[in-house]
């Protein structure tokens, strides 16, 4: 584990954060949980994440990822991308399936379209205690998922999702109210 530690060190004094990102695409979930904490971030315990992932917008703020929290025992599958923009917070025994997007902003950079027609803007996300993202999910800031609430997969959430709801769809809405048990 400490030779990783090194390793990461090494990339991001050559690289940035873009340097962490190449070691996040092949780690082993214990040692990409590790890498994550050695620069800011706060992962419970039993979390585990799947390679590859991504970080996205990480070099906005110091230490690099201290707006990622996530609870104990969660599931982070394989290829999901987050921006770190803003906070993104995973409540524990939570679920994010495979390629799941977590979009904190919205910026059109340079576009001639900015500001008239696309509006710059970033939040935050949280997905509570116990939610359910299925696979190819897109997350965008300023939402919260509810507790023990399940989001069918391919699903775009661009408004809150209450706690215990069945939602999917593009847009993603709520389909049915589940058990409260």
């Amino acid at each position: 584990m400490i030779i990783f530690k090194l390793i990461a060190r090494t990339f991001y004094s050559f690289y940035g954060y873009e340097g962490i990102n190449i070691l996040l695409k092949v780690a082993p979930s214990k040692v990409t949980v590790e890498i994550l904490k050695q620069f800011g971030a706060k992962i419970g315990k039993h979390v585990r994440i799947q390679a590859p992932l991504i970080i996205h917008n990480a070099d906005q703020i110091k230490p690099i990822y201290q707006n990622l929290t996530i609870g104990n025992q969660c599931y982070i599958g394989r290829d999901c991308i987050f921006d770190l923009m803003g906070k993104v917070e995973i409540r524990s025994r939570s679920t994010l399936s495979h390629r799941v997007v977590l979009n904190t902003h919205t910026d059109s950079g340079r576009s001639p379209l900015k500001n008239e027609n696309l509006k710059t803007s970033f939040g935050n996300i949280t997905i509570e205690d116990g939610a359910y993202i299925g696979t190819g999910v897109t997350i965008l800031e300023n939402v919260v998922i509810g507790k023990k609430t399940i989001i069918g997969a391919s699903s775009l959430v661009n408004r809150p999702i209450p706690a215990n709801q069945k939602a999917f769809g593009v847009p993603c809405k709520v389909q049915a109210k589940l058990n409260d048990n």
